[in-house]
């Protein structure tokens, strides 16, 4: 359809539109007329002879197959043109004039003169028919009245007839009532006119429109930038082929694509501003959902708004500017990083390290800087020639960056000077230089392997020095100058070696690396021992005891606990260490399960966190006291209150397997670590401890006092029995026996004791 319709074609369209519906409409009152046809001759079969009422009927049913024929043959016709209407509206005019006269004959031929009942059922129907068919024909003002006048007429005029009073009222209604359907008749034809005629109208508007949007699409798709519109929500609804293709993929597969199912979502701010009626901007690197496309992209996108400035969706402009950006990366390469071995440079470790310097500052982490200078390189480049030095550059480089994770940077300062920096170590000092000292140890294990120097085989090492910072304690000149002071002591070491620059914090790194070294042997040089603090009732009776494990160094002498658990702990040694505990300790139960004095003695073992989550301690534990065939019932696991926070619900599971075999618990140090109150009546406890905290200061510290009072009351409310621990004084004794306490533990009783006094306490041979 061209943009501008002359009046005729418009018209000509419009009738063939009318046309159309006629026929369509016609389907319905086709059906309607013979079914009420045959309802009309069963009626007045009784009252009207057979030889006109089945004639009149079978005159109904001929012409309705007729215009079923033509109906038929309308829709299998090409009725796209006005060319070929005219000839079908007159065969259907003419066939509408036939029936309405052979229907209108029945007002005459099928008129019951003695029957009034049957007057009204005849008059009925055919005032419905009369109202049907000027609704089924209103798209054609002939058929309609036509039809209505041939079928309401005839009646109409046998009621003036007749001249009986009511039946010329009759009439006068019918009057009426026709001129009624004439009127509707007009006004129903006019708006389906009008409806059509609007349709013609915006159905020419749309065809300008879309060839006006066909050069729009032309000159988009030849445009050397990519055009995509979205709506607002966000679906992509057109894109140019040049968007296509710059993420190698095709127009039809990107159209309904959902923007915010992209896996690369960093343009997507800029792309909600626009819906929001703001200019959106982005440029960065983009990767494409569908496609392997991994490109720089420099995007604007502008809102797109409707008539009345409403914002219906945005549209977006998209560059491809991995040509300029590969340019930038040139420049900024050789501004911040070093051409030999594409290292960060000083300049770039500089602000690296400054910003490193405030994270530090941030979160209280330490950090540390490495000072590395290889050992002998002068001699290679002196022997060898500098392409052999710079070979070896290149491969200590890559080893470097191997031995570092991905936040860490390593930097080369020239000649054979490179700089390691760390983020995010421990916030105490001793554990982040052990930290560094680990990655310091790592790279000079990687750097004194060999390297290939073309055919020949070279061997090299390395000093490194070490300088831990927190925060903004020292300038970036300050740290550096540090850490090479560090490294010149390394070299005075004798080379391929590590040294810190502080000789406190080097001395404290040593010493523990030496305990942990000499950790490492003790179980092997049966150094430990159990030491037994003893727990009694309030008439001084033994009730067993807590185990409690010393080391006999052979230099040191006796070592607490608080010497060496942490570092157990921290390096894994507690696993077989607590397993040593509970296998000595199960041994004495078995010694004492021989005796009659100390066969129901308990036996408490602590056990630290990492141990009792082990995946097979369970099992571990089960097999220990059948392999020792003790009564699980003397052996008491202390857990402290901290720890069963840490993953609660598979503590519970755990406790509770142990429980099942027999094994005790008591909760050690209660009230000072965080609140585990809603857990207690979950946890398989016979026993809650008092801290010694709490117990220290009972006599003169009424807070002391009340908090000891209150954990005896929750105990005996759970059903718990309750165990003071650090109980030194007889003043203390009696504050706790006067609040219920029933156990106790502390030097008042007897101080943490050899098994042979323990023994001999128990008088036992």
């Amino acid at each position: 359809m061209n943009k501008n319709i002359s009046a005729i074609d418009k018209e000509s369209i419009v009738q063939s539109k009318l046309t159309k519906q006629l026929f369509y409409a016609g389907r319905a009152s086709l059906m309607a007329s013979i079914l009420l046809a045959c309802v009309l001759a069963y009626v007045l079969r009784e009252v009207i002879s057979s030889t006109i009422i089945y004639p009149w009927l079978a005159l109904v049913l001929f012409f309705s197959f007729a215009r079923a024929v033509l109906i038929f043959a309308y829709a299998r016709s090409d009725t796209n043109e006005s060319t070929t209407n005219s000839g079908w509206l007159k065969k259907y005019r003419f066939l509408i004039f036939i029936v309405g006269a052979i229907w209108g004959s029945a007002g005459i031929l099928l008129f019951p003169a003695d029957y009034p009942q049957h007057q009204l059922f005849l008059i009925f129907m055919l005032a419905g028919l009369t109202a049907g068919g000027i609704i089924a024909f209103s798209a054609d003002l002939v058929c309609a009245i036509t039809f209505a006048c041939l079928i309401i007429v005839p009646v109409m005029l046998r009621l003036f007839v007749i001249g009986d009073g009511i039946l010329i009222s009759m009439g006068v209604a019918i009057l009426l009532y026709f001129g009624f359907m004439l009127a509707s008749t007009w006004h129903i034809n006019r708006n389906i006119r009008e409806n059509i005629t609007l349709h013609v109208e915006a159905a020419a508007r749309e065809e300008a429109v879309r060839s006006s949007e066909e050069r729009y699409r032309l000159l988009l798709n030849h445009s050397p930038v990519g055009i995509f519109h979205y709506d607002t929500q966000y679906i992509i609804t057109f894109c140019n082929k040049r968007f296509a293709d710059l993420l190698e993929n095709s127009v039809e597969n990107i159209a309904g694509v959902n923007l915010k199912s992209l896996k690369d979502q960093l343009a997507f701010p800029a792309l909600e501003r626009a819906l929001l009626g703001e200019i959106g901007h982005y440029e960065g690197r983009y990767n494409a959902t569908y496609s392997d496309a991994n490109i720089w992209i420099s995007l604007i996108c502008a809102p797109s708004l409707d008539t009345f400035e409403n914002v219906v969706g945005g549209i977006a402009i998209v560059q491809d500017i991995s040509e300029r950006k590969k340019a930038e990366y040139i420049i900024e390469n050789l501004a911040f990083y070093d051409s030999l071995t594409q290292l960060p440079n000083r300049q770039l470790l500089l602000d690296r390290l400054k910003l490193a310097l405030a994270t530090s500052a941030r979160s209280g982490k330490d950090g540390a800087l490495l000072f590395l200078d290889l050992d002998n390189f002068k001699i290679l480049n002196d022997s060898h020639g500098h392409d052999a030095g710079d070979s070896l550059l290149r491969q200590v480089a890559a080893r470097l960056t191997t031995c570092l994770h991905g936040d860490d940077t390593v930097a080369r300062l020239g000649g054979d000077e490179f700089v390691v920096l760390i983020e995010d170590l421990s916030n105490q000092d001793t554990t982040a230089a052990t930290q560094a000292e680990i990655v310091g140890e790592r790279i000079l294990a990687s750097l004194k392997q060999p390297y290939q120097l073309g055919e020949k085989e070279y061997q090299s090492t390395a000093s490194i020095g070490v300088v831990i910072f927190k925060g903004h304690d020292q300038s970036l000149e300050e740290l550096l100058k540090h850490a090479d002071i560090a490294m010149y002591q390394a070299k005075k070491a004798g080379r391929n070696t590590l040294r810190f620059f502080d000789p406190q914090m080097q001395e404290a790194v040593n010493s523990r690396v030496d305990i942990e070294h000499e950790l490492r042997k003790a179980l092997e040089n049966q150094q430990f021992q159990l030491f037994y603090q003893i727990q009694v009732d309030r008439h001084n009776r033994i009730l067993g005891a807590e185990t409690l494990i010393r080391w006999l160094h052979p230099e040191r002498g006796f070592m607490s606990p608080a010497e060496f658990i942490p570092l157990a702990e921290e390096t894994g040694l507690i696993l077989p260490i607590g397993q040593w505990v509970i296998e000595t300790a199960c041994e004495q139960l078995k010694t004492w399960q021989k005796n009659a004095k100390t066969r129901d003695l308990t036996l408490s073992v602590n056990v630290s966190a990492k141990q009792f989550h082990q995946a097979a301690f369970v099992t571990q534990l089960t097999e220990t006291i059948k392999r020792h065939a003790i009564n699980p019932l003397q052996l008491k696991l202390e857990l402290t209150e901290s720890f069963l926070l840490e993953n609660i619900e598979e503590t519970i599971a755990t406790m509770s397997a142990l429980n099942d075999v027999g094994i005790q618990f008591s909760l050690d140090d209660f009230g000072t670590g965080y609140s585990c109150l809603q857990y207690l009546k979950r946890l398989p406890l016979v026993q809650l401890k008092i801290d010694q905290s709490f117990v220290r200061d009972l006599v003169v510290d009424s807070s002391d006092r009340a908090i000891v009072r209150t954990i005896i009351a929750m105990a005996k409310s759970l059903e718990l029995n309750v165990i003071a621990e650090g109980v030194e004084t007889k003043e203390q004794l009696e504050l706790l026996l006067n609040k219920g306490c029933e156990h106790f533990q502390g030097y008042l009783f007897s101080p943490p004791i050899s098994i042979s006094e323990l023994n001999e306490l128990l008088e036992v041979d």
